[in-house]
């Protein structure tokens, strides 16, 4: 059984551990020019009581938001943070789940998206997409090909001109702005969203796939940079084909989402009609727009 010394001293040594590793990567450029990961500077920037904790002066074992500021500076990931909660003695943080866990949610979210009367999609933490219904597919004109696997994730659907959502976004200066306004909002919120995995391996995968496409939309970057977020309802606009004339018609659309678990992720993104033109294709693909909607 652990005494509150022997607890102090394990969470010592880890942290130590961490340290004395950040410092060796320095030379790497992987972090701040300012952070040497000395004792001295975990001391000012994280934990003021943590050179007192290292020689004996202080034998109390620092409180939750405190080991939390710790693994941020450190810039742990969520395995390395919740190793530090354990070892103070506090529960872990799960922000995200993986193997079988997530095999059971897909599946969990994929029979709610099978009762929607709307498009519907299936995304995980690392947006990518598992899945969408047959009015999904119709609405946006999605390809039946396998060819596009690769690019079923949220930023391809988004940014990609090889797939529909694209083109079909951007065919005038309006429909272009709220393309990109939708974008920027879209990127925030992951951000916001998923700060607590900020230094993990999968979150960095997401925002390289992101950097791919910024060459091509060099606005992104400087829109990323400036403003707050924007929690206010977004409409989108898209051009469809209805299957009634088979011509391409602009409507506005919104998203919701819908969660399954105690997690953000996997979800069920839902697509609502905005405008009576979107009413109309709606319809047209069999789904159920109430009076409200009407």
């Amino acid at each position: 059984m652990h005494t509150k010394n022997t607890r102090l001293q394990q969470l010592l040594y880890m942290i130590e551990q961490f340290r004395i590793a950040r410092q060796r990567e320095i030379s790497l450029g992987k972090y701040m020019p300012w952070k040497r990961f000395t004792q001295q500077e975990l001391n000012d920037e994280a934990c003021a009581t943590y050179k007192n904790l290292l020689v004996g002066r202080s034998l109390r074992i620092p409180d939750r938001n405190r080991i939390l500021t710790i693994a941020d500076y450190l810039e742990l990931s969520s395995d390395g943070r919740n190793d530090l909660l354990l070892a103070a003695g506090y529960l872990p943080i799960q922000t995200e789940i993986s193997g079988n866990a997530l095999e059971q949610a897909i599946g969990q979210a994929q029979h709610t998206m099978n009762v929607l009367p709307f498009p519907a999609m299936i995304v995980t933490h690392t947006e990518d997409i598992k899945g969408y219904n047959e009015s999904f597919h119709r609405l946006f004109g999605f390809p039946e090909s396998h060819a596009y696997d690769h690019l079923m994730n949220r930023i391809d659907l988004h940014f990609n001109p090889d797939l529909p959502v694209y083109l079909r976004s951007t065919f005038d200066r309006s429909s272009f702005e709220k393309w990109k306004t939708h974008a920027v909002q879209g990127i925030r919120l992951f951000k916001k969203n998923h700060i607590l995995s900020r230094y993990d391996d999968w979150y960095q995968r997401v925002l390289n796939r992101l950097e791919r496409y910024l060459p091509e939309e060099q606005w992104l970057e400087d829109a990323l940079a400036t403003g707050d977020i924007d929690n206010g309802e977004l409409t989108q606009t898209i051009l469809t084909r209805s299957e009634s004339n088979g011509e391409l018609i602009p409507i506005q659309y919104k998203q919701l989402s819908i969660t399954t678990g105690s997690l953000m992720a996997p979800k069920v993104q839902v697509f609502l009609p905005v405008d009576d033109a979107a009413r109309r294709i709606f319809e047209e693909l069999g789904c159920h727009v109430n009076e409200e909607q009407k």
